[in-house]
């Protein structure tokens, strides 16, 4: 009897884990590609998956309620993929990453911001304007750049209730596991001198 107890206190007081959904990286494709999305690295215990993508036009999803779908191009653009995983308690957590098509047959190429002719930043084609470039978010961007990828994360978490449009949010969770360089381009790309 004790040891019936015991194992119902043990039981009843583990610990809870909120779902947390995992899309996974962003990605550049060419139209036609096939790409092979991963939410398996989602936490939590029970979980069902429901994917979307966004604008739904030229783009098909394939297997949307498996933490293995597929994403086919059909059309050049930049594409939002939402993952979102709820648990059997009914709690719920949403994340997004981006597909970026090209069309290799066309000079023009679908940036972050936009159809861009390869034109540089230094044109203005393309350029970002969403958010002003602060002393203090340029000293908070070149911070981040150095730090460990959960807090360049966490950075660009932080874009969204700064102000950032959605094409710049994805360019800085591009940046995600890149190196303290290629996050300071990143920062000089939102108009940072440094």
């Amino acid at each position: 009897m004790l040891r019936l107890l015991l194992t119902l206190l043990l039981v009843s007081c583990a610990a809870e884990v909120a779902p947390r959904a995992e899309p996974g990286d962003p990605r550049v494709m060419p139209v036609g590609a096939v790409a092979a999305l991963d939410g398996s690295y989602s936490e939590g215990d029970d979980l069902s998956f429901a994917w979307s993508v966004e604008p739904a036009e030229g783009a098909v999803l394939n297997d949307a309620e498996s933490p293995f779908a597929t994403l086919t191009a059909e059309a050049p653009g930049l594409y939002t993929l939402r993952l979102e995983v709820c648990d059997a308690a009914g709690r719920c957590d949403v994340a997004e990453t981006w597909a970026r098509v090209d069309d290799p047959a066309s000079a023009k190429r679908i940036t972050d911001w936009g159809i861009d002719e390869f034109a540089g930043v230094e044109s203005g084609a393309g350029a970002l304007s969403a958010i002003s470039p602060t002393k203090s978010f340029c000293k908070q961007c070149f911070e981040n750049a150095s730090k460990t990828s959960s807090e360049w994360e966490d950075f660009c978490r932080e874009l969204e209730k700064q102000g950032a449009s959605k094409e710049q949010r994805a360019k800085c969770w591009a940046h995600t596991h890149k190196d303290s360089g290629e996050r300071g381009n990143y920062c000089r790309d939102m108009g940072c001198r440094g």
